[in-house]
This record gives structure tokens, sequence and C-alpha cells, in this order.
């Protein structure tokens, strides 16, 4: 009887016992629970960047090509590499007998230069129509297909053929840079048709200085650099959707007494053409890329000053792509839900409890993640695996302070006050 008794007596209480874990943990629980938490912060307010540094060069603001058709068109070359030159200048003398050929051809290519500004300029508004008629008039996943299916060519003797893939935007930028090109290459053929035609030559279009003349081949040119100049680097695979136009930009170089701050210009949508400066910034930055065509020009700004030296010159400078004020920063392995429009951290409410709070969390900095919305300083974060497997949330207690006074203070205080606070009861008054 005692067996059968004893037994029955622990089958009651395994049950009662696994009846009351099951009540207490289970997910329907409405039991609150208390978990221990040994990591948590006090969150407080302080400035965040987020930096870029890149390697940059001096390059001009724009670069113009001065030419003729045939080398038998020369009869002097009238100025030398590193020349400094004005607008109207005479480069080159020229045969008067083939002259008038030449001044032909320019008038030619005046017009054909026309009729493709004409033609580009009607693209792009074509372009920015369509994109916005369909911005408004079609569903993501419409457009998505459309803009896959999209094909852009422009065939009025111009170099433009752009495959969309997401927007109109890449289209109309490299339109634009051939736009740019054009306007460029009719300046120079204006300022060689506006010359006086009974002293035949070739003339500077602009301001600048001389970068090269190629005499040895069937069509000679003068490349000229205008005395504006910017900062040009590169940005490279995901790079460019952090950089955009206003961003902060501090810059130094050799001969500048101190670094100069400037912002970001311009960012081309469209990779980057080969040339002098993609070549010498490859070098410099001598990083593998996972996409070696996505190189995309950056121009930069020095604050409207100039930098004391020649085109070329190597230029340190720090983007800063992100900034925030007043924010708090979290440990990034905190977030929750990183990567999505939910992210949220464990914070501590009034009341006691690891609340689920959404925030804003635009960047990272070092090893942590800053946060402009949803906790403020003062705000206590709280971090354990144990409140993700809690239904609700749960309240929480912290390990006891281990903030052991030094022996000068076990001393300074005396032992009449240490008898008199936990044996009486009594309170420290200092006295």
């Amino acid at each position: 009887m005692n067996k059968l008794q004893n037994a029955a007596i622990a089958v009651v209480v395994s049950v009662f016992v696994a009846l009351n874990l099951y009540l207490l943990y289970s997910d329907k629980s409405i039991i609150p629970k208390t978990v221990y938490v040994s990591d948590y912060e006090t969150m407080t307010a302080n400035e965040y960047k987020e930096e870029l540094p890149k390697e940059g060069l001096i390059a001009p603001a724009e670069t113009f090509t001065v030419y003729t058709d045939d080398s038998n068109t020369i009869d002097t070359w009238l100025v030398s590499p590193g020349d400094t030159v004005s607008a109207g200048d005479e480069l080159a003398s020229l045969q008067t007998e083939q002259a008038d050929g030449q001044r032909a051809v320019w008038e030619s290519e005046k017009e054909a230069l026309l009729a493709q500004q004409s033609a580009i300029r009607s693209t792009i508004s074509d372009l920015e129509s369509g994109d916005q008629s369909d911005s408004s008039n079609s569903s993501k996943s419409d457009r998505a297909q459309a803009d896959e299916d999209t094909k852009v060519e422009l065939n009025v003797n111009v170099n433009v053929d752009v495959s969309q893939k997401g927007s109109y935007a890449q289209a109309v930028a490299e339109a634009e840079r051939e736009l740019a090109d054009i306007d460029r290459r009719l300046k120079v053929v204006e300022s060689q048709l506006d010359q006086n035609p009974g002293n035949p030559s070739l003339i500077s279009p602009a301001d600048g200085v001389i970068a090269r003349i190629n005499s040895e081949n069937d069509r000679p040119t003068i490349v000229i650099y205008s005395d504006e100049q910017v900062i040009e680097t590169f940005a490279e695979d995901e790079e460019w959707s952090r950089i955009e136009p206003g961003d902060v930009a501090v810059m130094s170089a050799k001969g500048t007494d101190a670094p100069l701050n400037g912002s970001v210009d311009a960012v081309d949508q469209v990779p980057a053409q080969k040339d002098e400066f993609l070549d010498a910034y490859k070098k410099l930055a001598d990083k593998p890329v996972t996409n070696p065509l996505a190189y995309y020009k950056v121009q930069l700004n020095a604050g409207g000053e100039q930098i004391p030296a020649p085109f070329g010159t190597h230029v340190n400078t720090v983007i800063t792509t992100n900034a925030a004020q007043n924010a708090a920063a979290v440990p990034s392995k905190w977030m929750m839900g990183t990567g999505t429009e939910g992210a949220y951290v464990w914070r501590l409410d009034e009341n006691g409890y690891a609340a689920a709070t959404q925030v804003n969390a635009p960047f990272d900095y070092l090893d942590r993640t800053v946060v402009t919305e949803g906790v403020t300083a003062g705000d206590v974060v709280v971090y354990d695996k144990a409140i993700r497997d809690q239904g609700s949330a749960p309240r929480v207690f912290f390990p006891m302070p281990a903030d052991f006074p030094s022996k000068a203070e076990w001393k300074a205080f005396g032992w009449k006050n240490y008898f008199s606070v936990l044996l009486l009861k009594k309170e420290y008054t200092g006295k």
C-alpha cells in the first residue's frame, strides 16, 4: 500500500510540476516572465559620421581638342605642351592653299553637330517625360518589366546605346554626357570659323594650358585643359550608391597649408571612359573590384579655391557619406530585423519591461549602428537571446553592481559608520 501510495503521490507531483511549467513557459502563457540580462547600455547622444576615403587627382573642368583633318594643312606650330593660352590665341598657322578646304570641313561638321545637339535634346526631353508618365501610370512590377525590355538608341551619328534596367536615369545620363561632348566640339569648331580667313590658323576655344600635341599622325590634334580645375575621383562598385552630390568632402594635397573643405559636385551614372586620369586612379587605388567596368567619375570642388598644384597632382580626399547629430549608437549585434524596414531593439520601458522598439538606423559606425529615431539619450537598451523567445515583453533584472571602494575609502568611512549602517540600519548622514 505504501508503495502504491508513494507512486501515486510521485505521479501527482510530477503532473503538477509539469503543468505549472507548461503554464509558466508555454507560448500561450500569460504569466509575466523575468529574464536575467547582463548586456545593457544607457544611451548617450553624440555626433557620428560615415566617411569614405578616396584617392583623388587634380583634373581640368573641361578638355578641348582642336584639330585639322589633314597633316599637310599645318604650316607652323606656335605652341608647345605646357604653354598657357587664352581664348582666341593662335595655336598653329595653316597653309593658305589648304585653309579653304579645312574651313569647308569645319562648316559641314558644325551643321552635323547642331543636328546631333537638337536630336539629343529632344531625346532627353522624351526620356524625362516618358519617365514621369511611366512613374504615374504604371505599377512597380509593370515598370520593372518595361524597363528591363526598354532600349534607348540615339542614331543621329551619336554613339549612345543604353539598355535600361530599373529607370530612365541611366539613359538620360548617357545622353547628357554625349550632349556635353557635342557642346565642347561645337565650341572648338565655332572658334575656328570665327577667325579672320585672311590669316588661317588653329584657334584656342578657351583659356587654359596645352596638355599635349599629336603632330605625328594624319589628323593632328592639340589637347587643351581649361583653367578651371576640379578634384576627380571614381566610385567603385557599390560606392556609387553611397556618394551623392552635396556630400561634404575634405581634401589635402602637397602644397596646401591645411586641408580644404569642399563638397561633391557630380556623380556620373554611367561608367567612366578610359583616359589618363582613370588609369592613374586605378594605380593609386590599387585594389580589386568586382566589376572592372564599374568606375564612375566623381567630381569634387575645394570650396571654390584653386589648389596651387599642377593637373594630375595626387589629392587625398575623405567624403562624408552619412552624418547624424544627437544620435545614439547601439552595438550592431543587438539590432533585430536589420536589412528590413522593421529594424528594432529591446528598450527598457518605464515599468522595467524589455519592449521591442522600432528604430531608424541609417548607417553603421565601426561595430555599432547609429540610431536617429526610436531611441534617445537616457534610454536603456538591453540584449539577450532569451528575450527573443518570449511571446510578450518580459521583465528584466540586471547583475548586481560590483563596484568596491578603495582601501583609502574604506578607512575614511570609519568602522562606526559601517556599524550604524549595516547593523543598526541607520541612515548615513556624512557626519
